[in-house]
């Protein structure tokens, strides 16, 4: 039996490109632009020496690169987001105005973070973000770690809450009652970001 030179060189060529096309096509992943999508939140939970209370904005600018494959969030290149501090809100008036002049409202109306790097963790489906946050007009370099969930249509669910001090970002824990209720110092920041292509 004789063997075709020309068409076993043939073969071999379509197996080399067969075998390319499942090395490297299932391997390639883009970056993509991720906005925010509804049932977002932020959320500032503190508490007093009479009770706990939260504030909860639900409309804030957000914009992120993500580059995700299959399940798995490969690399957050950039992320921001701003919040304008009148979109807080709390159950009651008095505790929102309250909380928009410790937080110097008239003259800082936006809270806003800015991501200088983050750091995927895959086996725990762990995302760390350290960027800028800026509140009151003053801008602290901070860590923020979130879990993350991929949906079958690439959308990204973050969850996760940063513990801070209002003292660090020069506010002044508000007080009610002619100073019988006095706002402790640590708040925590949660966050639940629902993001869309």
């Amino acid at each position: 039996m004789k063997l075709n030179i020309h068409n076993l060189t043939k073969t071999a060529y379509m197996a080399c490109v067969v075998l390319f096309t499942f090395i490297y096509l299932p391997t390639t992943s883009a970056q993509n632009t991720y906005k925010i999508g509804t049932g977002s939140q932020i959320k500032v939970i503190g508490t007093s020496n009479i009770h706990d209370w939260d504030m909860t904005a639900v409309n804030f600018a957000f914009d992120a690169n993500f580059t995700v494959k299959g399940t798995d969030v490969l690399d957050v290149s950039s992320l921001s987001f701003v919040l304008p501090v009148k979109n807080l809100k709390g159950k009651e008036d008095l505790l929102n105005s309250r909380a928009y002049k410790a937080l110097k409202e008239e003259q800082f109306d936006k809270i806003s973070f800015k991501l200088i790097d983050a750091t995927i963790v895959p086996q725990q489906r762990i995302i760390k973000a350290t960027g800028n946050l800026t509140i009151s007009g003053v801008t602290k370099k901070v860590l923020i770690q979130t879990t993350y969930t991929v949906g079958a249509d690439e959308s990204i669910t973050c969850k996760g809450s940063k513990a801070i001090k209002m003292s660090e970002f020069n506010i002044k824990a508000p007080t009610f009652m002619m100073g019988a209720l006095k706002v402790a110092d640590d708040v925590t920041i949660d966050i639940l970001l629902k993001l869309k292509k």
